[in-house]
């Protein structure tokens, strides 16, 4: 085999599509993914962003974008590519809906990138970014937590000071009456499920203030 015939065997099923195109359509998916976890980052308020997510994001971008650019219009190649996708496994648990959403926004700007509709990919990265950023700025929605709550006496301002800050987004889970044998003292423990905008050590602390309160203990519902 001589180097013209190597040259042609490499660029063979290439008509359509150039070298320089496509290190360039991977080129607007690394910056485009970029974006992404700069938005991932700043919206993240309760968990610390890891190594691992950026470098899943970006894995995941680049990757739909040569799958989408050899597939092209190749119907054939497409179900093979189906098929062998199919086997693929994740072990991993997402922990959140939300890390499961950015995965999904980095195959779609992938998918993008990857049909040379640059514009499309910069403005649905920019736009969905603004819209992630301005949700997260307003604070729009609340988070579900698991407040235990226990007194040493009935006290009717623990739940008036959940109603304060919470408004009618709690419930009462459980009550359970604890004796403790050592100190010789009986206490009241109540589950609550509150959803709260803020984070949840503003109304420990203030829980923690009211006269009969022993202890207050409070988990993020998507933990629990």
């Amino acid at each position: 085999m001589n180097k013209t015939e190597i040259i042609e065997r490499l660029y063979q099923n290439m008509e359509t599509l150039t070298v320089p195109q496509v290190f360039f359509n991977l080129l607007v998916a690394f910056f485009c993914t970029l974006i992404i976890y700069a938005v991932y980052f700043f919206t993240s308020k309760d968990v610390k962003p890891t190594a691992a997510f950026a470098k899943t994001i970006l894995i995941v971008t680049l990757s739909t974008a040569l799958l989408v650019m050899l597939i092209g219009s190749n119907l054939a190649l497409s179900l093979g590519m189906v098929g062998a996708l199919s086997i693929i496994r994740f072990r991993a648990a997402v922990k959140d809906s939300r890390d499961a959403a950015f995965i999904f926004y980095s195959i779609a700007i992938g998918m993008t990138a990857a049909m040379g509709i640059y514009a499309v990919a910069f403005a649905g990265t920019l736009f969905i970014g603004v819209a992630v950023l301005l949700f997260s700025f307003l604070n729009i929605g609340s988070r579900t937590y698991l407040f235990t709550i226990r007194t040493n006496t009935d006290s009717s301002q623990i739940e008036a000071e959940i109603t304060k800050a919470a408004g009618k987004r709690f419930t009462t889970l459980a009550i359970a009456s604890i004796h403790d044998e050592e100190h010789n003292k009986k206490f009241i423990e109540t589950v609550y499920e509150i959803g709260l905008k803020k984070g949840a050590m503003e109304l420990c602390d203030l829980l923690l203030k009211i006269e009969g309160v022993e202890s207050v203990n409070a988990v993020l519902r998507e933990d629990a």
